[in-house]
């Protein structure tokens, strides 16, 4: 059977910055670039709308602790850089921290980094950087303007902040890392590439929209584009299953149930669905007779799985947000997905009301969402399906997304590809492609992203499939270009991904 659970990449959260292990395989056409300044000599360095504060040298293992470390741990350097600190104040209530990390065996190039969740600490981003930078990348991130780390009280009454957060910051880490390139090395990157996943895949997506000449190639894994729903959606689940309250103990049963309807459908049974959205799966298969135990489901059980995924709807009939995937029940729903209220409470609470003492509690979905899309969501969704001025200028975007993300839904990356699609026309996998991976829980996965923006910007030629090992074993899988999914040929192993076509 293959494993329906891969490789969670380096930090675990709600919403948390992760990156894909396997990013990097090792230094490419990186030389030991002289200098045209000291490292040092960069201290004072006036950017657009900031200083350069802090200028040193890190020899290849030092212990880098990458400022707030909320999410993060402190890594080994992996090659000897010169680590740049700017502090950016674009209006009087901000201030943006900004990492840049200028190896002495450049590439010519540059990787900036998008943070997780609400970001809040350069922390959200080191492991990224030190794979960018042992490759020969020049590696950039900010905090997004703030240092709370999960907490979103500092967007109190600051509308400026929140527009940092929006999208401000990271267009400011692509405009001075750019820069302090030039002003370093004395030549421009040749390339510039993006890469975030669950917040920092929102990230990822607003940088395509709405500042489209910043980078070349982008990469946004499990994107909350429709970060204003995600958040209403969050609270809106939290009231579904408190009416529901065992619901949490039967996820195995639930699952067996959907796998034994639905597994063979892709032509193996191997506990894992290609594409959820063709299983036609109805939870009254498993309801209760007189006794209630873990393996059936009562009335009210039944009429809350079906809500969750069904996703929310308001009263006429418009849907916020996609539901839950069937099949994964057993992946993490119980802390991500039913019972953690706090990310879309801070959200209404300090964001869209600006009232510290507003409870989701009294959360009403018809009334309460249109603030958050009328107020909000302008600022922070990444949803604009109209990226044209980013593929006129040959820009390259590789989304990908887990099957079973009990975070951010799946299929809301599918009905976001599909929105662009409409929008780009018939040539939309000329410059994006979305990778809908099965069994992949929330950002996780081992596979080689950069590679595959890097041959598809440089070399011209576009991931036609990626293939995914699970963690500690030799079983790999392909994930295909949507709308296409991988098949079964019918023979070989179910854990090897040539014995699967994508179709």
């Amino acid at each position: 059977m293959r494993s329906n659970t891969v490789k969670l990449c380096m930090k675990v959260g709600a919403l948390s910055g992760l990156f894909i292990t396997g990013l990097f395989s090792g230094v490419a056409n990186a030389q030991n670039t002289p200098p045209a300044v000291s490292c040092a000599e960069l201290i004072g360095l006036q950017v657009q709308t900031g200083v350069v504060t802090n200028a040193v040298r890190v020899s290849q293992g030092d212990s880098i602790t990458a400022g707030n470390i909320w999410g993060g741990v402190p890594v080994d350097a992996a090659a000897d850089f010169c680590r740049v600190s700017m502090v950016l104040t674009p209006t009087s209530s901000s201030e943006i921290n900004v990492d840049v990390w200028l190896p002495d065996a450049w590439n010519e190039k540059m990787f900036a980094y998008g943070g997780g969740g609400y970001s809040g600490g350069l922390g959200q981003s080191e492991e990224g950087m030190n794979d960018g930078l042992a490759r020969g990348y020049v590696a950039a991130t900010s905090d997004l303007g703030h240092e709370a780390g999960a907490s979103v009280e500092w967007a109190l009454n600051q509308p400026e902040k929140v527009v940092d957060f929006g999208h401000r910051a990271n267009h400011l880490v692509s405009v001075t890392a750019k820069q302090v390139i030039n002003d370093y090395y004395g030549i421009p990157a040749s390339r510039a590439y993006f890469q975030g996943c669950s917040g920092g895949g929102r990230e990822a997506l607003m940088e395509v929209s709405r500042y489209p000449q910043d980078y070349d190639g982008v990469i946004a894994g499990a994107p909350p584009m429709h970060w204003g729903e995600l958040m209403s959606s969050q609270i809106w689940r939290g009231q579904v299953a408190f009416w529901a309250p065992n619901l949490l103990n039967k996820m195995s049963a639930i699952n067996a149930a959907v796998m034994n309807k639905c597994d063979a459908l892709d032509g193996v049974t191997d506990g894992v669905l290609e594409n959820p959205q063709n299983c036609n799966f109805d939870p009254a298969v498993i309801k209760c007779g007189f006794f209630s135990n873990n393996s059936c489901l009562t009335n009210q059980e039944i009429s809350a799985l079906r809500k969750i995924y069904a996703g929310p709807k308001l009263s006429n009939g418009e849907q916020v947000i996609p539901g839950l995937a069937v099949g994964s029940e057993g992946m993490g729903w119980a802390a991500a997905a039913l019972t953690d209220l706090a990310g879309g409470e801070q959200y209404y609470k300090y964001m869209v009301y600006n009232n510290s003492w507003w409870s989701g509690f009294g959360f009403n979905l018809d009334t309460d969402y249109p603030n958050s899309r009328a107020l909000v969501q302008p600022i922070v969704n990444s949803d604009d399906p109209d990226i044209s001025a980013f593929a006129q200028n040959g820009g390259k975007l590789i989304i990908y997304h887990g099957w079973n993300d009990a975070i951010v839904p799946g299929a809301n990356s599918v009905r976001y590809y599909e929105s662009v699609a409409n929008a780009l026309g018939p040539n939309v996998q000329d410059n994006v492609r979305l990778f809908m991976m099965p069994g992949q829980q929330h950002c996780a996965g081992s596979f080689d992203a950069v590679q595959h923006l890097e041959n598809w910007v440089e070399q011209g030629q576009a991931p036609d499939r990626i293939v995914v090992t699970d963690e500690g074993s030799t079983s790999n899988h392909p994930a295909c270009p949507w709308p296409q999914t991988a098949h079964y040929n019918g023979s070989g192993s179910s854990t090897d991904a040539a014995s699967y076509s994508c179709m």
